[in-house]
């Protein structure tokens, strides 16, 4: 079996969604719900809390089997960063391999992590991203069509091929490599990183306040409903 740490980055300053991590979220936050996930998956060789501030860090008091790795100031500070700043404590992590979990995906699930922790065992890819099928129209931004280029056959997103869409709920790396390679995390070929399918249902990410009020609501919604 290949060891295999998993890892929640979070921070306070992002620049699209004020405080999103600890913002109300349901009868929770962000990052509680998925630190109360992180915290039972003992499957993995070690569970990180990847922060900075401290605000962040006192959230690990209420979960005794998650480790502290700590960000550094600069790596959490707003706008753009290379990512051997922003990520720089992978290059600190006890395993090879590492996979990563978004914290702002409130609707992931254990089950569907350990099935992919399972398949990367199964298998011998150096990388792997989550995705889900999707059959939307594509256009470049000269207008070029990515996806659907027959006109006379495809009329709606029903017809049609499906192409494989990143959902951003989770990715496993090879630390070796982003270090060898100045923070690149795969080389963007086939299999390079290799794709796990996830339920579409679970991929709902919060990156703007529209999406934090849309994501907060159907939460609150699955709470009420028991489900």
């Amino acid at each position: 079996m290949r060891p295999i740490s998993v890892v929640v980055n979070a921070r306070l300053q992002s620049s699209r969604t004020k405080s999103k991590m600890i913002r109300p979220y349901g009868d929770s936050c962000l990052l509680d719900i998925a630190l109360e996930k992180l915290d039972q998956m003992d499957f993995f060789t070690h569970r990180f809390l990847a922060v900075a501030e401290k605000e962040l860090k006192d959230k690990l008091k209420k979960y005794k089997h998650i480790e502290l790795i700590e960000r550094r100031s600069e790596s959490v500070a707003p706008g753009p960063h290379h990512p051997m700043i922003t990520f720089e404590h992978y290059t600190r992590m006890p395993t090879k391999y590492i996979f990563v979990m978004n914290s702002c995906a409130a609707f992931l699930s254990v089950s569907t992590i350990k099935k992919a922790f399972d398949y990367f065992q199964a298998t011998n890819y150096r990388s792997y991203i989550a995705v889900m099928k999707n059959r939307d129209w594509l256009f470049t931004s000269r207008g070029e069509a990515l996806t659907h280029k027959n006109p006379d056959a495809l009329q709606n997103t029903s017809d049609g091929e499906f192409y494989y869409k990143a959902t951003h709920a989770f990715y496993i790396a090879d630390r070796d490599y982003f270090i060898e390679n100045n923070g690149k995390l795969w080389t963007l070929t086939v299999d390079d990183p290799h794709l796990i399918e996830m339920p579409v249902e679970e991929a709902f990410d919060v990156d703007t306040d529209l999406d934090f009020e849309i994501s907060s609501f159907l939460y609150n919604k699955k709470i009420s409903s028991g489900l």
